[in-house]
C-alpha cells in the first residue's frame, strides 16, 4: 500500500538530502502516472556516472511506495497475472515479446526493454531508463547499504543507499541486527529503497518486509521472467528474477 504525504509542515522539516519527488498515480486504476520530466536525481560517485532517482515511479516522497508495473507495462491495473499480461496470450508460453526459446512463444531475441515499454523512458523522458542488471550490481557493489525500520521517522523499512566515505565502505551490507557507522546521517548524499513488496493477481505481497525492484534485463535462462533486485533485511540480491507478468517497483537512472 502506498504511504501517503503526511502534511506540508512535515515537508520543511525533511533533511536536505533529498527532495519531494514529483506526483503520480498510485492508485492502481490503470492510467499511465503523470509525473513532470525534471525528476530529482542523486551522484552517488558511481564508476558508470548514472544518477539515480530519488522516488519510486508514482512516488511523491522518497518513502512512498508508488506504483507496481508488469516488466514492459507502462500502465498500472488492478491484477497482475498472465491473463492480464500485454506481451503474450494468457500464458507463459505463448510470449508475444522479448522472448529467445521457442518453447515459450514467438522469437524475436531481444533481452533488454525498448524505449516504448520502459515505464521509467515513458514517464520521465528519453534521458531516464529503467536500471540494468549491471547497474544493479554496480549499486550494491559500490555503495553503504543500511536496513532501517523507520526512514526518517516514516516507519517505512528498506534501505538507506549512501554514497561510500571510503573505499572500506562500498559494497558493506548493514542489516537488520548490524550498527551502522556514526559517520552516515541523512543528511549524507543517499538515495532510499523502501521495502514495497510486489504485486500478483489482486494481492500485494511482503510489503514492509522486501523490496522488489524492475531492472530492463530479460531473465537469461527462462524469458518469462525478467532480472529484479530483491532485498529484505537479511538479503541483496541485486541480479535476482521474477516472472514478468507480477507487478513491481520500478527506480529510474539517469545515463551521463
Amino acid at each position: 500500500m502506498t504511504k501517503k504525504l503526511f502534511s506540508m509542515a512535515m515537508l520543511a522539516m525533511l533533511v536536505t538530502s533529498f527532495v519531494a519527488c514529483d506526483k503520480g498515480d498510485d492508485d492502481n486504476s490503470g492510467d499511465n502516472v503523470n509525473v513532470n520530466a525534471n525528476t530529482n536525481v542523486v551522484d552517488l560517485g558511481l564508476p558508470s556516472g548514472i544518477k539515480w532517482a530519488t522516488c519510486n515511479v508514482g512516488a511523491t516522497n522518497p518513502w512512498d511506495y508508488g506504483n507496481y508495473y508488469a516488466w514492459g507495462e507502462t500502465q498500472t491495473k488492478s491484477k497482475y497475472h498472465w491473463d492480464t499480461y500485454k506481451y503474450c496470450n494468457a500464458t507463459n508460453t505463448s510470449l508475444t515479446k522479448y522472448n529467445k526459446n521457442e518453447s515459450n512463444g514467438t522469437i524475436d531475441n531481444k533481452t533488454t526493454l525498448e524505449p516504448a515499454d520502459d515505464v521509467a523512458t515513458a514517464v520521465y523522458g528519453a534521458d531516464y531508463s529503467m536500471p540494468t542488471t549491471a547497474d544493479w550490481d554496480e549499486l550494491s557493489s559500490q555503495c553503504y547499504w543500511v536496513w532501517t525500520t523507520n526512514y526518517n521517522e516514516q516507519n517505512v523499512s528498506g534501505y538507506i543507499v549512501y554514497r561510500p566515505k571510503s573505499d572500506g565502505d562500498k559494497g558493506v551490507k548493514v542489516y537488520i541486527n548490524g550498527t551502522a557507522l556514526d559517520s552516515y546521517t541523512l543528511s549524507d548524499v543517499h538515495i532510499f529503497l523502501p521495502a514495497a513488496g510486489y504485486r500478483s493477481n489482486s494481492g500485494l505481497y511482503f510489503a514492509g518486509n522486501a523490496g522488489h525492484f524492475w531492472s530492463s534485463s530479460l531473465y537469461g535462462h527462462d524469458p518469462s521472467g525478467a532480472r529484479h533486485c530483491n532485498f529484505d533485511r537479511s538479503n541483496v540480491y541485486p541480479s535476482s528474477h521474477n516472472g514478468r507478468c507480477d507487478g513491481l517497483s520500478v527506480r529510474p537512472v539517469k545515463r551521463p
